[in-house]
C-alpha cells in the first residue's frame, strides 16, 4: 500500500510565502491609509490657513499649517506615503484655490522638503530607513536631519525664486524683482523652519515612528 506523504519543509516554504504575501500587502494598505489621512487633514485646515495673517502686500502666510501634514507623511512612512499625501493634499487644494497657482506653489516649495531628506537616507542611512533621520551628527543631536533640511531649504530657494520670479509679474506687474526676491527668501525662510521643525517633534521625539515602522 502507498501513502502520500507531505513535504514538511516545502509546507513550511508556502506557509512563509503566504505570509509575506499577507505582510506586503497590510503594509501596503497602511500606507495608504495613512497617506490618505493625513493628505485628507491638510485639506481639512485649508480653510483655516486662509485666515492667517498674511505677509503686507504679498497675501502669502509666513505660516501655513497645511504642507506640515504631507512632511509628517514623509517622515512616517517614506517617499511612497509623503509624496501621496502631497499630491493628494495638493489636489485638495485646487477646491480652495481655483485659481491652481496656490496649490502649485505648495507642491514646489514642499517637494524638497521631503525628496532632498529621502536621498539623504538613500545614500547615508542604508539600512536605517527613516531612523537615519533622528541620529546625531558629530554629536550634534538630529544632526542628520538639520543638515538635510537645511540643504533642503537651499534647493527649495533654488526652485522658488526662478519661478517666482516668473509667475508673479504676470499675476501681480507692480513688483520689482527686488522685492519678488525679497519676499520669496522671506517667506520661504520662515515656512522651511515650520516645515522643518514641526513635523520631526511630533514624529520623532514621540513614539510615533517607533509605533508605525513603515520604513
Amino acid at each position: 500500500m502507498s501513502h502520500s506523504s507531505v513535504d514538511p519543509s516545502a509546507a513550511s516554504g508556502r506557509t512563509d510565502f503566504q505570509l509575506a504575501e499577507v505582510s506586503e500587502e497590510s503594509e501596503r494598505i497602511k500606507q495608504v491609509v495613512v497617506a490618505g489621512v493625513l493628505a485628507a487633514l491638510s485639506i481639512a485646515v485649508a480653510p483655516v490657513a486662509s485666515m492667517l495673517t498674511r505677509l503686507a502686500g504679498w497675501g502669502i502666510a509666513l505660516f501655513d499649517p497645511v504642507s506640515l501634514f504631507w512632511i509628517v507623511a514623509f517622515l512616517i512612512g517614506g517617499i511612497r506615503v509623503g509624496m501621496v499625501s502631497t499630491g493628494a493634499g495638493t489636489i485638495g487644494l485646487f477646491f480652495f484655490d481655483p485659481t491652481g497657482i496656490g496649490p502649485m506653489f505648495k507642491f514646489a516649495a514642499t517637494a524638497p522638503m521631503i525628496l532632498i531628506p529621502w536621498l539623504g537616507v538613500k545614500k547615508f542611512g542604508r539600512g536605517m530607513g527613516g531612523k537615519f533621520l533622528s541620529r546625531p551628527l558629530r554629536g550634534l543631536a538630529y544632526g542628520n536631519y538639520a543638515v538635510l533640511m537645511i540643504v533642503a531649504f537651499m534647493v527649495r530657494l533654488l526652485l522658488m525664486i526662478p519661478l517666482n520670479l516668473a509667475i508673479v509679474p504676470i499675476i501681480a506687474p507692480f513688483f520689482t524683482p527686488e522685492q519678488i526676491i525679497a519676499y520669496t527668501l522671506t517667506i520661504n525662510a520662515f515656512q522651511s523652519v515650520w516645515d522643518a521643525a514641526v513635523p520631526f517633534v511630533v514624529v520623532f521625539p514621540s513614539t510615533v515612528f517607533d509605533h508605525f515602522k513603515m520604513w
